[in-house]
C-alpha cells in the first residue's frame, strides 16, 4: 500500500469494515436471540443464568482472543512485506497453539467450569443452571479458538468477505437451532448451549475449505522442525500472545466484576444488567468492524513503511468511528426503553433497566477511541502498549471505582463502568502519541 489518496482511503476501510461489522454485529445480535429467547419465558431466573454463562465464556474465550489479534498484526505485515513463507509459518503456529488451548481447556473443564461460575455467581439456582451451559457449551472450544485464528488470517490478507461468510454460518445457524431447541424442544439454558455448539462446528467447517483454498499450504517436514523450535520468530509471537492475553485478562476482570456485582444485588439486577449490556455488545462489535479496517490496512502500511497512508487510514477512522459512536448514542436515547421491551416482555425487568439506559448513551464516545487505537496496536504488534493502558484502567482506576461506588447500588456499577473506559481512552491516546512520534523519527534516521 504506497502514498493511498484519501477517496481511495476510505473505499479501502469500508471494503474491510462493512463485512466485519455485519460479521461482528451477529455476535451481539445473537445475544439479543438468547435473551429474547430466555426473556419471555416464564421468570428472570434464565435470563439471570445465561447473564452467567454468558459472562464465563465471553471472559474464558476473550482471553485467547490473542489468537486473532497477534495473527492479524503479523499476517498484515508478512502480506504488506509479500512474504508468503513467512506467512505460512505465522498461521502454521497460531493453528497449532489453539489447538493444544483447546485440549488443556477441555482436559480441566471441570475445574475451570466450578472456579468461573462461582467468580461470578453468589450460588442458586442460577449458577445451578449456569453449570449446565458451561458443560455442553465448553465442548466447542477447539471450534472457537481455530475460528479466532481463520478471522485474524482472512483479516490480514483483506478477504474480510470470508469472515463474514463464516460468521453468518455460525450465527443464524445459531438462532435458529437455539429457537428449535429452547422453544420448540423446551430445553431451556441447555437449548442455547447446544445451538451454540453445533453451529460452531458448522462454521469451523465452512472455514477450514477456505483456508485451504487460499495461497496457505500446511508444513513439509523440515519445515515443521523450523517452525516449531524456539527461535526469534516463535518467540516474538509468545511475547505478542502474553503481551496480548494480560490486556484482555484485564478486560475480563472488568467484565466479571460486574457479573460478580449484579449478582450480589439479587436477580432483578443480574437480569436487568444481561439486557442492558447487550446494547454495549452490539456498539462494540459495531466499532470493531472499523478497529479491524485498522488492523489489516495500518498493519500492511507499517509492513511497507507507509507513513502518509498509515496516517491517512487512521484520521479516516476516526472520522468514521466517531459518527456512528454518536448514532449508537443517540438510537439509545430515543429508543432505548422499545429496545429493552423487544428482549424482555417481563415488566418488573423492563422498568427496572429503563433506569439505566442513560449510562449506555454516555459510553460509545468515550470509548469509541480505544477501539480505534487497538486497531492501530495490533497492526503494528504493539501489544505492550495495549497491555499497559488496559492494566492502568483496570487495576488503578476501575477495581476502585467498582469498591468504593458499591454504595449506589447499580448505578454504581455502571459508573465505574464509564469511569474503566475514560481512564482507557485517556492512557492509550498519550502511548498513541509517544509512539507516533518515536517511529517518524526512526524513518527519518533510515532515509537518511
Amino acid at each position: 500500500m504506497s502514498n493511498i489518496s484519501a477517496h481511495n482511503s476510505y473505499q479501502k476501510i469500508f471494503s474491510i469494515a462493512l463485512p466485519m461489522i455485519l460479521s461482528a454485529i451477529s455476535i451481539p445480535l445473537l445475544g439479543i436471540v438468547d435473551t429474547a429467547i430466555l426473556g419471555h419465558l416464564d421468570s428472570p431466573i434464565y435470563l439471570a443464568s445465561i447473564n452467567i454463562g454468558t459472562t464465563v465464556f465471553n471472559v474464558l474465550f476473550w482471553g485467547f482472543g490473542f489468537l486473532k489479534m497477534s495473527t492479524t498484526g503479523l499476517i498484515a505485515q508478512s502480506h504488506g512485506a509479500k512474504n508468503q513463507n513467512k506467512i505460512n509459518q505465522q498461521m502454521s503456529q497460531a493453528l497449532a497453539i489453539a489447538l493444544i488451548i483447546a485440549l488443556i481447556l477441555m482436559v480441566f473443564q471441570k475445574w475451570i467450569g466450578s472456579f468461573a461460575i462461582n467468580l461470578t455467581s453468589v450460588g442458586g439456582v442460577a449458577a445451578e443452571m449456569a453449570n449446565e451451559y458451561f458443560d455442553i457449551r465448553i465442548m466447542s472450544a477447539p471450534a472457537t479458538l481455530l475460528i479466532y485464528v481463520l478471522f485474524g488470517y482472512f483479516l490480514a490478507i483483506q478477504k474480510a468477505n470470508l469472515v463474514l461468510m463464516i460468521m453468518l454460518v455460525n450465527q443464524v445457524g445459531n438462532m435458529l437451532l437455539d429457537y428449535l431447541f429452547v422453544m420448540g424442544y423446551g430445553w431451556g439454558v441447555a437449548g442455547v448451549a447446544w445451538g451454540s455448539l453445533l453451529s460452531e462446528y458448522a462454521a469451523i467447517a465452512l472455514g477450514l475449505w477456505y483456508l485451504f483454498r487460499s495461497k496457505y499450504k500446511l508444513p513439509n517436514r523440515k519445515q515443521l522442525t523450523q517452525w516449531f523450535v524456539m527461535n526469534s520468530e516463535l518467540k516474538k509471537f509468545f511475547v505478542l500472545n502474553r503481551d496480548i492475553f494480560i490486556r484482555t485478562l484485564c478486560l475480563m476482570t472488568v467484565f466479571a466484576l460486574l457479573t460478580k456485582g449484579s449478582a450480589r444485588l439479587g436477580t432483578l439486577e443480574l437480569a436487568a444488567n444481561a439486557v442492558l449490556l447487550n446494547f454495549f455488545y452490539l456498539m462494540s462489535y459495531g466499532l470493531d468492524g472499523f478497529a479491524h479496517a485498522v488492523e489489516s490496512l495500518c498493519g500492511q502500511a507499517y509492513g511497507a513503511k507507509d507513513k502518509k497512508s498509515l496516517k491517512l487510514i487512521m484520521k479516516h477512522v476516526f472520522i468514521i468511528s466517531f459518527i456512528i459512536s454518536v448514532l449508537f448514542s443517540l438510537v439509545y436515547l430515543l429508543w432505548g426503553n422499545q429496545i429493552v421491551s423487544l428482549l424482555t416482555s417481563l415488566d418488573e425487568v423492563q422498568n427496572f433497566a429503563s433506569n439505566y439506559i442513560i449510562w449506555l448513551v454516555i459510553i460509545p464516545i468515550i470509548s469509541m477511541p480505544s477501539f480505534v487505537y487497538d486497531g492501530f496496536f495490533i497492526a503494528t504488534t504493539e501489544a505492550k502498549i495495549m497491555r499497559n493502558s488496559m492494566v492502568l484502567a483496570t487495576v488503578f482506576c476501575y477495581i476502585p471505582l467498582w469498591y468504593i461506588f458499591r454504595q449506589f447500588d447499580n448505578h454504581g456499577l455502571w459508573m465505574a463502568f464509564l469511569g474503566f473506559f475514560i481512564v482507557r481512552t485517556i492512557a492509550v491516546h498519550v502511548y498513541y502519541i509517544k509512539w507516533m512520534k518515536n517511529w517518524e523519527a526512526s524513518l527519518d534516521r533510515i532515509k537518511k
